[in-house]
Parts: C-alpha cells; structure tokens; sequence
C-alpha cells in the first residue's frame, strides 16, 4: 500500500469511471448488485492510481468531524466505518491519528 502526499483533487471525472471512483472512497452507499452512482459514494482517499493521498485522507477527517457541512444522510454507522478505516490508514502511513477523529469509530 503506497501513500502520497501530492496535491488532492479528488473529482470523479479523475477517474476511469464510476467504479473506479466509488472503489476510492471511504464509504459508498449504493446498494450491492446494483449500477454504482457517483452521488451515493462519499470521501475519495485514493488517486485513480490506486495510491492514498495523506492529503485526501486530512480533508476526509474533517469532513467526517462535521466540517464542510458533515455528511447529510449517511448513517452513523457509515461514518463509524469510515472513521475507522481512516484511522487505520493513518496508522498504516505512520502519521498521527487527528484528534477529531480519535473518539470516533
């Protein structure tokens, strides 16, 4: 697993296709066996080369704290899950767990 600390832009249209962009974020809520939708995937932490971005991984921790508006509709349980996903990203990149996300998950 390889991170990366380059610039973030983390636009659907950076990937090949709706797939590859939920398949980057930390939750997607489309249900299984269905079509993807871009709108029902949520926190893109990898570039469309398959590497996390620390970047990505920062605004991502903040959004999940309420920041930018939060996630309107996304079920507390999607958020603890992500929550706990980024953490351990966190750990695996050998960086300090954010404050706002260590009562989280």
């Amino acid at each position: 697993m390889a991170f990366t600390d380059a610039k973030w832009d983390g636009s659907a249209s950076n990937y090949k296709d709706t797939d590859a962009y939920c398949a980057a974020c930390l939750i997607d809520l489309n249900p299984a066996g269905k079509d993807k939708v871009q709108a029902l995937c949520k926190l893109p932490v990898k570039t469309s080369d398959g590497d996390y971005n620390t970047n990505a991984m920062s605004s991502a921790a903040g959004v999940l704290n309420g920041g930018m508006g939060g996630l309107k509709d996304v079920p507390a349980s999607e958020k603890a899950a992500a929550a706990r996903k980024l953490k351990s990203l966190y750990n695996q990149a050998k960086m300090d767990v954010p404050p706002a996300l260590k009562g989280m998950g």
